[in-house]
């Protein structure tokens, strides 16, 4: 079966999401808050690259991991076809470390790539990407929300994509089986993700030393918890403790 984070899927992912050059505008959202410039930058599933070229055209230096090795190679063919700067590494955060990337001041993983990992790995993971971030950075990332009513069907009105997503969750574990149909090429996939409570999730971060900064639907952080029940949740977090 084709998967959508591998060849041939993955141009079936970017073409849905990304056809309009969302990339640039979401960049652009997290610069509207992050003001910093020419520091360390690490996205944690970066696929094929978008977002990570994208701070690296802005002067950043970038490094971008991703679990699947076509998505690398065709992040590092963008990289050399435009002559960019940036790191990519084929990683599974899951069962590999990260310590031997040295140190960044910001590190993102958006795309609700958090919520593909096991649970059971969820604070083993924020430790590694503790050790990774500087004293003073930022750590950026989404998870979906495993709040009541959950959302079992999600349309193109309310996503803005041409996916319908049919979703069954297990209350008690968090467990989220997702069927995506993709309306304009007819792919279809299936996921086994995550979701997580808020409490729970400004929990596990304080226990393994983050503070949440804030929590929001959108990356600009404007616009802060505008419905009473949302799909995902983008958090900003830091160092406990650490100016």
């Amino acid at each position: 079966m084709t998967e959508l984070y591998r060849r041939p899927g993955l141009a079936v992912y970017e073409k849905s999401h990304y056809s309009h050059m969302e990339h640039i505008h979401e960049v652009e959202q997290i610069l509207t808050w992050y003001r910093e410039r020419e520091t360390n930058v690490l996205d944690i599933g970066c696929s094929g690259g978008l977002h990570a070229l994208e701070f690296a055209k802005r002067g950043f230096s970038v490094t971008g991991l991703d679990i699947e090795p076509s998505a690398i190679e065709i992040a590092r063919k963008r990289k050399h076809n435009e002559n960019i700067k940036a790191r990519f590494y084929v990683i599974d955060i899951e069962n590999d470390e990260l310590s031997g990337l040295g140190k960044f001041n910001f590190i993102y993983s958006i795309g609700n790539v958090l919520s593909h990992v096991n649970r059971e790995h969820f604070l083993e993971i924020l430790q590694k990407i503790q050790g990774c971030l500087d004293d003073k950075g930022i750590f950026l990332f989404d998870l979906l929300i495993n709040e009541q009513p959950f959302q079992e069907e999600i349309y193109p009105d309310d996503n803005d994509l041409q996916i319908i997503w049919n979703r069954k969750i297990d209350e008690k574990t968090g467990r989220i089986g997702m069927d995506g149909t993709f309306l304009e090429s007819g792919f279809k996939q299936h996921f086994d993700v995550w979701g997580y409570k808020i409490d729970e999730i400004i929990g596990m971060l304080n226990s393994m030393g983050f503070r949440i900064i804030d929590f929001s639907e959108k990356l600009d952080f404007n616009e802060k918890n505008k419905t009473k029940n949302p799909i995902s949740l983008y958090f900003r977090v830091k160092l406990e403790g650490k100016v």
